[in-house]
C-alpha cells in the first residue's frame, strides 16, 4: 500500500458534471475533483460474469426507463441513481475480490511497477494519495491537476506499466481491461472511508 497526502476536494452539487459511460459504470468527471479509482487485470472477470454486470445494468436501466447513465442521471431523484451505481459497483467489486485470473500483480516486480507508475506525475499532473495493489485489480486516490484529464492519466500508467510487465514476463497482449471505473469522493468523510477501505 502506497500512503500519500492530496490536496481534496469534493463532489459539488451546484457545479457542472459530465457523465459517460463506454462499458458497464457512469463516469463522472467534475473540474479539480479529487476521485477513487479502480482499475483491473485483463482477466480478473471471466466473460461470463461481465455480461452478468451488463445484463444487470440493462435490467435496471428498463425497470427505470432509461437507456443510459446521462439519461439516468437527468430523470432520477440523486438518491434512486446512487443507489443504482452503488449496487453495480458493488457487484463489480465482489467479482474482483473473487481472484480470477493469473493475478500478476502478486508478483512483487509487477506489483512495484504500478506503484511506481501510479507516484511518476504527483505533482506534475497529478496528485496521488493513497493507493493499494491487490492481486488482480488496482485502488487508488487521484486529484489530476488543471489541463490534465484523469482518462489521459489512467491510460498513460495502464500504457507504460503493460509495456513493463510484459516485458518482464516475456510476453504480450493485454495486461489490463480497457475500462476503469472511478468516481469522485463525496466529502471528507467519504473520503475516510476510502482510505480506512
Amino acid at each position: 500500500m502506497n500512503k500519500s497526502t492530496l490536496p481534496f476536494r469534493g463532489f459539488d452539487d451546484r457545479a457542472p458534471v459530465r457523465i459517460y459511460d463506454h462499458g458497464i459504470l457512469p463516469h463522472w468527471r467534475q473540474e479539480g475533483c479529487t476521485y477513487f479509482v479502480t482499475f483491473r487485470l485483463a482477466d480478473s472477470l471471466p466473460r461470463p460474469r461481465l455480461d452478468e454486470l451488463r445484463d444487470e445494468r440493462d435490467r435496471a436501466f428498463r425497470q427505470l426507463g432509461v437507456a443510459s447513465w446521462e439519461e439516468a442521471r437527468r430523470r432520477l431523484p440523486a438518491g434512486e441513481f446512487l443507489r443504482l451505481a452503488r449496487g453495480l459497483r458493488r457487484s463489480l467489486e465482489a467479482g474482483l475480490d473473487a481472484g480470477f485470473g493469473e493475478c500478476l500483480l502478486q508478483d512483487e516486480t509487477c506489483r512495484q511497477i504500478v506503484v511506481d507508475a501510479l507516484t511518476h506525475f504527483h505533482g506534475l499532473r497529478v496528485f496521488t494519495g493513497d493507493s493499494v495493489v491487490m492481486p488482480n485489480h488496482v485502488h487508488a486516490l487521484l486529484g489530476p491537476l488543471p489541463g490534465h484529464d484523469l482518462e489521459d492519466i489512467l491510460h498513460s500508467v495502464k500504457s507504460y506499466t503493460s509495456t513493463k510487465i510484459n516485458r518482464l514476463l516475456h510476453r504480450d497482449g493485454a495486461v489490463w481491461q480497457r475500462e476503469s471505473y472511478d468516481h469522485i469522493v463525496r466529502d471528507v468523510g467519504s473520503l475516510g472511508r476510502i482510505q480506512e477501505y
